[in-house]
């Protein structure tokens, strides 16, 4: 299978490529990035083809997948050209600038019946697995998200101070965290029914134009959700001031520590499990899904169509919030 990775100055770009690289009969054929050194750098560690236009890379060697990373302003052109070539395609988030431009990206790779994955990765964490399993058929009733990441430094370490304007981003932290937790707020109660009753966003640091917090009251009926993001932790890049909390008809489930998740019933009885409460070690099993599912037919865990429906309340929430 060869894959093309597009726009490797992403600061994603190690979290696929190291489990791709690991993947059998898995080939890098070619990157990309605007920036000619950062896609030499790649293109030299990995003996594949190298350039700034992926366009360059898809007219020689036919890629089999694409990895679609790079400037979120970049997105929806990339990937509009791959479902016009018939390329299956994995799009980091959000896609695009807009609801709007999302969801037209996802009616056109559905209409070509185009393989197409985005990654959600909260979705298959320890601790939607838990609540899944002990919880399965009871109603959620309140769940609170808190994920406070590191500095806005870690982007300009990382060359991607494209993250702090807003024209080629389209927002900030709540782009690029809290579109999680608004999809598992989707997954827990319904998609159709979630809006955004409350928005709160700031510019603390004054890094560029864009929000680096922002605080969210979901609400679908009579069920409410908290979704709380920001670059304000002083910790490397991995490590997390976090706290995510769930109650459902029966059961109370919180995590308690990186990888630790406790789960109370309704009579006291307390259990305390193992499992993933973070992002970072999930990517190595969405890669691994992507490239079984695009080899054997299946489904992606998540698609555009969940992308957008996530985007439309994250511009509910810009319109009411701001910056």
């Amino acid at each position: 299978m060869r894959i093309l990775l597009i726009g490797v100055g992403h600061w994603h770009t190690p979290l696929y490529l190291a489990p791709l690289l690991e993947q059998p009969g898995i080939e890098i054929s070619g990157v990309s990035d605007p920036d000619i050194a950062v896609a030499r750098r790649y293109g030299e560690q990995l003996g594949c083809a190298y350039a700034t236009s992926p366009g360059e890379l898809r007219s020689g060697k036919r890629p089999d997948l694409a990895f679609v990373l790079g400037r979120h302003g970049d997105m929806a052109t990339e990937v509009a050209a791959l479902i016009d070539e018939g390329i299956p395609f994995v799009v980091e988030k959000p896609a695009g600038l807009t609801e709007a431009e999302v969801r037209d990206l996802a009616a056109k790779a559905s209409a070509a019946e185009i393989f197409n994955a985005v990654p959600l990765v909260f979705r298959s964490s320890g601790f939607m697995s838990a609540i899944r399993g002990r919880a399965q058929g009871e109603k959620l009733l309140y769940a609170d998200f808190k994920f406070i990441a590191g500095l806005p430094s870690r982007y300009h370490d990382a060359g991607c101070g494209w993250v702090f304007d807003r024209r080629q981003s389209g927002g900030g932290v709540l782009v690029n965290l809290g579109v999680h937790f608004i999809d598992l707020f989707q997954r827990l109660t319904s998609v159709d029914g979630v809006r955004c009753a409350d928005a709160r966003l700031a510019n603390l640091q004054g890094e560029g134009d864009v929000d680096d917090y922002a605080s969210l009251t979901l609400a679908n009926g009579d069920r409410f959700c908290r979704v709380e993001t920001a670059y304000l932790y002083p910790a490397p890049g991995g490590v997390f001031d976090m706290h995510f909390s769930a109650r459902t008809e029966a059961h109370y489930f919180r995590t308690t520590g990186p990888g630790v998740i406790e789960i109370s019933d309704m009579k006291g009885r307390r259990e305390t499990i193992d499992g993933s409460t973070t992002n970072m070690p999930i990517y190595p099993l969405f890669v691994a899904e992507v490239i079984d599912h695009l080899r054997n037919g299946g489904r992606p865990v998540a698609d555009l169509g969940d992308m957008a429906n996530v985007m439309k309340i994250v511009d509910d929430a810009y319109r009411i919030g701001g910056v």
